[in-house]
């Protein structure tokens, strides 16, 4: 289906919805983004930490609706965003500091809590054996890494002087792995489950269990600035979900199953420097998961590798 197709299928689902909305008592519209392919699960857990934050507030802000937004890698999403091109179209990204996000606002809260600090890696079967012997960061850079184009971590991964390809097509980051192509895939703790769950018959993907990688990185809700009411309802929302523990029930829901397959107990932490958090403006880290929260606290450097608490 052609971009011009499912921007006519969006406009007309909108027409729908505000012709079957009351005037009196009309409920604002939000936006947020599709799955990038059919296997892609990434977004499951933000659509219910949003639809959560807009229920907690019904009561002082009024009713709402959910739409989605077509498809699109992380690129096309600030576009979007930049351009305001969907009703409040709320979307996570990892901290972009304010000279690098014209015109968007973001909310003050680390959805994933941490989650996404901590990496672990999809490996091709050849090259499980020699990443099982990594300790430190120099070992690990003559590994070649594929991330999707526009993720702030290629950007983390690059600065730490690993080689990093950046691939448009989520599907084909798993395919390259598989296929030899590439090496490694890291990806967060909080990701790596449903992904694994539907790849683990991939022929020649392996997910590794030994290492992981740390650096600091928080996720926010970001939106056009002019959509500040939208922005102030999401981190009252928050707030109040955080507060009341039904947060955190929701983010246990989504993420125990990945913490049970990942156990970062074993595993070796090689930490890394994230240069990339300029300006950030709140104690993002006084909301993290006690672990995640202290491996990503750890100071950078190859001296500084160490097996998790």
């Amino acid at each position: 289906m052609t971009s011009i197709n499912r921007r006519a299928e969006y406009l007309a689902l909108l027409c729908t919805l505000w012709l079957a909305t009351p005037r009196a008592g009309a409920a604002t519209l939000f936006t947020h983004v599709s799955p990038e392919s059919p296997q892609d699960q990434r977004t499951r857990y933000e659509q219910d930490l949003l639809r959560l934050a807009l229920e907690e507030t019904r009561a002082d802000f009024g009713e709402y609706q959910l739409a989605l937004a077509p498809p699109m890698n992380r690129v096309r999403l600030l576009q979007q965003l930049a351009q305001n091109s969907y009703p409040n179209l709320i979307a996570s990204h990892a901290w972009l500091s304010p000279g690098k996000r014209p015109r968007l606002g973001h909310v003050r809260f680390p959805i994933t809590l941490g989650m996404l600090s901590y990496r672990v890696c999809f490996v091709n079967e050849d090259r499980q054996a020699d990443l099982a012997q990594v300790r430190t960061l120099a070992a690990l850079r003559p590994f070649r890494q594929v991330q999707g184009r526009g993720w702030q971590d290629a950007q983390v991964l690059k600065h730490a002087g690993m080689q990093v390809q950046e691939v448009d097509d989520y599907e084909r980051l798993f395919k390259l792995v598989a296929r030899g192509r590439a090496d490694l895939f890291c990806r967060g703790a909080g990701e790596v489950y449903q992904e694994w769950q539907r790849r683990q018959a991939m022929p020649g993907l392996a997910l590794d269990s030994q290492i992981a990688l740390s650096y600091p990185n928080p996720h926010l809700f970001y939106s056009h600035e002019a959509n500040g009411a939208a922005l102030t309802r999401v981190q009252t929302g928050l707030e109040r979900a955080w507060r009341k523990g039904s947060l955190q029930r929701l983010w246990r829901q989504h993420f125990q199953p990945a913490l049970d397959l990942v156990q970062p107990q074993r595993r070796h932490v090689l930490v890394l420097d994230n240069p990339y958090l300029e300006g950030i403006d709140f104690d993002y880290q006084a909301y993290f998961h006690r672990r995640i929260g202290e491996e990503a606290a750890s100071p950078p450097g190859d001296q500084e590798q160490k097996k998790a608490p």
